[in-house]
């Protein structure tokens, strides 16, 4: 056989898809270059490939292949392929003569501050986080610029100006064009000002300089440039140069050189079809495609040549399906079910099935010795799904994409601080901040757990009470000891004074710190020094607990690096400077340094040239793979086609390649989900093509069998789950807790409970589980009650020093009381105004009734033991306020909301006011002047005429009332000490109405499942 580097001038090959690119390429060259008589001919090779993970990849194949225990390696480098940061064209020598790149940081922020004056100057928004994600855009449009412009020159920007009229555009686009002077004028100044490149031109002008000096004196060494599809302009002409080389060599991944003529054609010049690229490649490189030979040695099976058939029909040109039945007939339904042996469509319910899936077949690859899997998507939620299912078999995959640095414990810590200095008493922030692992603040972590769940309960949850982390510490402070939650560490109580020495722990590095705004680098030096303060544990500093471990080396270099280009951007206010930073962090990652010896998870450019013996291709959803093509906010198609910018679908021809290129391995399993984000989701175009041919070759039974072939797992996994037949009947929680159990104390307000929940009672009263309310939530109704009913505690005062002005008095303790429990100025200038006619009526009627004699208890509590059979059982109450005086007692009782009605009252379905009436009738109460009651009354608060409403109905005395509560009692008392007497959610549905999931105990009960499900038969 006659050597590659031997034959004429241009040499190009091509390594079929189902061959494993780096092995067959090192394979190759071994046998070429690797000769007694040229000893150092493949040391001294230049390889140049798309990525690093690829020349990572073949430097083990050429060990692996390698006769010999050691062997010198080529020089192996690496271009781009499509992305400049990913293209790695600055490895090709530091010796080449070029302008410094500008930081990529830093080019963020001088783009954002031209545009942030720019908006002010046009009165647009200059908010800084928006100006951030406008200069990402515009980086965007500058790095693909960068690569289409002529040799040794810069992109011509010069008809832009005329874009809209030249071609009749809409108007609108004038303002872009407009606009986009930043990118004409003010930003190439700033660069030649500084002497400095953008990081695209740099890399396109090392590519240049390679090529310039390599045309004018050519290597004499090997050089092979091989896997890149050529999808840039520079790529092509050092492609151009290097297969005319003396002993240069271009081999391309996948040049499909079978397909027909015509839908060649229409693949010239089709963005989305996978030969787009390659077609423009072998054009610039000046070979027609029969003459691109297949490197020798890459011979691939008849099987997966039939494969490679049905996958080049299924993605013909659109332009080329008239004729698309006519050539599946030629092609003929034996070649197509032999080419989908090995191929297996996998269509998954769910997101989390196909997840699950993934990752039982990536585990049943285990179980063969060496052999190896790899699950290739581009949608990082898939990946971090299947990574997590597999780490609960104790397999851990790293993700090659990295994983997000807001995800680490670092990243999120460093969040959660900016989002707590923005606001340090907000109570949501505040106990993320506490919550959060690396929050020590000097002590030792579990000291400030603790300490963290007795603040959440004692101070945060409920609508927010305090503006300043002061407020709450004086609030706190007040706070009765029975109030303080009992929490102990290691036997030891965890205590008030602890808490708010914590408090003001955290209050002294807030001040320390100062407020996060101004300049962006003393924003970051306030920022770490407030970090560490946080982290600091009774053993480490935080220094030593935040930058260390990759996470913590990834977040300190972005501090560092922000510290020295920070200045560069405009002094950001304090509103802003938590948007501004979180978008600055958005897109760093961390990279992971160990990976799994046979699995692998890696996104579509990472997965390129590497070869497993088990393909899953995930996600193949559209909006998924292929993502669509990103929106440029700045131009539209047309424009970006006059002024000679790629085609946003470019990349999606691109998607199409790799996904021609991997479904051809021997062994490929391609997954979707039929919904994803609680929506329908649409197959992938690639995926519809392939069913729609496999389909009118085999029919539709055939081919979905065909399709289905060489995986179990998704009808085995349906087969062990758990039984998803639902019986509301049998679903309806019945608890029997052992008679010992149940309570015999109840409070006046917990009867009514007791009658119409009897699961809230088993849950409260038993489990002892209470509901807490959310952070820094709403003003719920019980809130208001309870600053309603402290409020009123002012006129237990009267009796002795009745005030001049009462309305006043009673409007001004009203007032204090709102403001206590949470009430900012807008919601109690409302609440106040809802409460004016019954301050009126209650000041008058209270003056009234001192005057007269009258003596006006507020929140008395009482207990009386009733006698039963099984025993005493206890009733405590509290009234909100009897009047004893020459009348008799009353008992009032305040409703914020609508008070029941007295015939509810008397059907013992309202109990409140009976059982307080019992209690007062066996002298209950410790005031003993309190007797038997001459009056119940309801004061609705809150409505525009409010009076005393009896709770007591015309045809029942006092007397009968409490008979009937005492009665009562004593039925509930005998059914409930029946052990096998079940605790049943709301048993007495016609008082209840349709159940929800609002209510935390119709949640535990999982109400709505079964009940409204009994509704609906």
């Amino acid at each position: 056989m006659t050597p590659f580097f031997d034959t004429p001038t241009p040499r190009v090959f091509t390594i079929p898809p189902a061959i494993s690119f780096l092995d067959a390429l090192a394979k190759a060259l071994l046998q070429d270059l690797h000769r007694e008589e040229a000893p150092f001919g493949l040391s001294d090779a230049i390889i140049l490939l798309p990525t690093r993970r690829a020349a990572r990849g073949l430097s083990q194949a050429f060990l692996t292949a390698s006769p010999h225990s050691a062997t010198l390696l080529p020089r192996i480098r690496t271009l781009g392929d499509l992305d400049p940061e990913d293209a790695g064209l600055g490895d090709l020598g530091a010796d080449l003569d070029a302008p410094p790149a500008i930081d990529p940081l830093a080019r963020r922020l001088i783009l954002a501050r031209l545009i942030q004056a720019r908006d002010s100057h046009a009165d647009w928004s200059s908010d800084p986080a928006s100006a951030l994600m406008a200069a990402d855009a515009l980086a965007d449009l500058l790095d693909s610029a960068a690569m289409m412009a002529p040799e040794g020159g810069d992109f011509d920007w010069s008809g832009l100006s005329t874009l809209v009229t030249r071609h009749e555009l809409a108007r609108h686009w004038e303002h872009s064009t407009t606009f986009l002077s930043i990118v004409t004028e003010a930003w190439p100044a700033y660069l030649a000002s500084t002497g400095q490149i953008d990081p695209g031109v740099q890399q396109r002008r090392n590519v240049e300089a390679l090529i310039e000096r390599w045309q004018t004196s050519p290597p004499q060494d090997s050089v092979v440039l091989a896997g890149s599809t050529g999808s840039m302009p520079v790529t092509r002409k050092l492609m151009h140069l290097v297969s005319r080389l003396p002993r240069g060599m271009v081999i391309l991944p996948g040049l499909d050189t079978l397909m027909p003529e015509a839908a060649w054609a229409a693949a010239r010049h089709d963005d989305q079809h996978p030969q787009r690229a390659m077609a423009e490649a072998i054009e610039s490189v000046g070979v027609a495609r029969d003459t691109v030979a297949v490197l020798p040695g890459a011979i691939e099976s008849e099987a997966l040549a039939h494969r490679r058939s049905v996958i080049r029909e299924a993605l013909t040109p659109q332009a080329n399906t008239a004729d698309w039945p006519s050539r599946i007939h030629d092609l003929g339904s034996a070649t197509i079910r032999q080419g989908l042996e090995g191929l297996t469509l996998i269509e998954a319910d769910s997101e989390d099935e196909e997840a699950n899936l993934i990752a039982h077949e990536m585990r049943e690859t285990l179980e063969s010795p060496d052999k190896t899997a790899a699950l290739v998507t581009p949608s990082a939620e898939i990946a971090r799904r299947v990574a997590a299912k597999l780490q609960r078999w104790d397999i851990k995959v790293d993700i090659s994409s990295g994983r997000p640095l807001r995800d680490t414990a670092v990243g999120s810590f460093l969040q959660q601080v900016l989002h707590w200095a923005a606001d340090p008493s907000d109570p949501v922030q505040l106990c993320a901040l506490l919550g959060h692992p690396l929050t020590s603040l000097g002590r030792s972590r579990d000291r400030v757990r603790a300490l963290a769940g007795a603040i959440e309960v004692a101070a945060l949850r409920g609508p927010r009470r305090d503006r300043t982390l002061a407020a709450m510490i004086t609030r706190l402070g007040k706070l009765k000891p029975d109030y303080w939650p009992k929490i102990e560490l290691r036997g030891e109580p965890v205590t008030l004074d602890d808490g708010l020495a914590l408090l003001r722990d955290l209050a002294t590095c807030h001040q320390a710190a100062g407020p996060l705004a101004g300049s962006l680098q003393d924003v970051a030096q306030s920022l770490a020094r407030l970090a560490e303060a946080l982290a600091a544990t009774d053993t480490q500093t935080g220094a030593d607990s935040l930058w260390r471990g990759e996470a913590g080396e990834s977040v300190a270099r972005f501090l560092s690096r922000l510290m020295e280009h920070g200045g560069l951007f405009p002094a950001v206010p304090q509103p802003a400077i938590t948007r501004t930073l979180l978008h600055l962090m958005a897109d760093l990652v961390v990279r992971p340094r160990g990976t799994h010896p046979r699995l692998a998870i890696l996104g579509p450019l990472e997965a390129r040239l590497l070869q497993f013996d088990k393909v899953i291709l995930g996600g193949l959803d559209e909006g998924v793979w292929p993502q669509p093509a990103a929106p440029d906010p700045f131009l539209s198609r047309p424009m970006r086609q006059h002024l000679g910018l790629p085609s946003p679908d470019s990349r999606i021809g691109l998607s199409a390649h790799d996904f021609a290129q991997f479904s051809a391995a021997p062994r490929v399993i391609l997954t979707r989900s039929a919904r994803r984000k609680d929506a329908p989701a649409v197959p992938s175009r690639w995926l519809w093509r392939l069913k729609t041919l496999a389909g009118g070759a085999l029919g539709e039974k055939e081919a979905a069998d065909a399709l289905a072939q060489g995986s179990a797992l998704k009808r085995l996994l349906r087969a062990h789950a758990p039984s998803r037949t639902f019986d509301p009947l049998k679903a309806i929680p019945a608890p029997r807790p052992p008679v010992e159990a149940r309570p015999r104390h109840f409070h006046a307000t917990h009867i009514e409970t007791w009658i119409r929940d009897p699961y809230r009672t088993y849950v409260e009263k038993i489990l002892s589980l209470r509901a807490l309310d959310p952070l820094g939530g709403p003003i719920s109704s019980s809130v208001r009650g309870n600053a309603l009913h402290k409020g009123f505690e002012i006129v237990a005062d009267w009796h002795e020093n009745l005030p001049d002005d009462p309305a006043n008095a009673l409007g001004e303790a009203l007032r204090l009381a709102l403001v206590s429990h949470g009430y900012d100025d807008i919601s109690l200038q409302k609440e106040l105004a809802r409460l004016d006619p019954t301050i009126a009526f209650l000041a008058d009627q209270l003056a009234a009734k001192i005057k007269d004699g009258w003596r006006i208890l507020v929140e008395e509590g009482g207990t009386y033991a009733l006698p039963t059979p099984e025993g005493p059982l206890t009733l405590k109450g509290r009234a909100d306020r009897i009047d004893v005086g020459p009348g008799g007692t009353e008992i009032y009782d305040y409703k914020s909301g609508k008070p029941p009605s007295a015939k509810e009252v008397g059907a013992l379905m309202s109990p409140q006011m009976p059982v307080l009436a019992l209690i007062a009738a066996r002298a209950g109460f410790d005031e003993r002047a309190i007797q038997r009651p001459t009056g119940l009354m309801h004061i609705h608060i809150g409505i525009k005429n409010p009076t005393n409403v009896s709770a007591l109905a015309a045809e029942l005395s006092m007397e009968d009332l409490i008979q009937r509560a005492e009665a009562t009692l004593l039925k509930l008392s005998a059914l409930y000490h029946d052990a096998a007497r079940p605790y049943l959610p709301k048993p007495r549905v016609s008082f209840i109405k349709k159940a929800t999931y609002e209510d935390p105990v119709d949640r535990l009960s999982r109400r709505a499942e079964w009940a409204n499900a009994e509704d609906g038969e």
